[in-house]
């Protein structure tokens, strides 16, 4: 009798242990799975600022030079068909 009792505590230890594993698993992997997600997110937005400072830094610099050079602005208001007064200017358009 007590070779059998030891072999029911034995089973019941191994089918416990086994379902302890399967819901920590269980459990576990929808809250690592949402953690993951977090971590693409992060680097998403991550990747997004770091455009957006690319962007500011490069918007600073041509301020910067329309504040500093004169021809500069000049090239840019030639784009722009603007022109000094008593100026007389020929567009050619293709």
């Amino acid at each position: 009798m007590n070779k059998y009792l030891a072999n029911i505590f034995k089973i019941l230890f191994v089918v416990l242990f086994v379902a302890i594993v399967v819901a920590t698993f269980v459990i576990a992997l929808p809250k690592y799975r949402h953690a993951r997600g977090l971590m693409d997110q992060k680097e998403r937005i991550m990747k997004a600022i770091d455009e957006k400072r690319a962007t500011i830094a490069e918007i600073k610099t041509k301020q910067h030079r329309f504040n500093t050079d004169r021809e500069f602005v000049e090239t840019l208001a030639r784009q722009n068909r603007r022109v000094f007064p008593g100026e007389l200017v020929f567009v050619f358009d293709d």
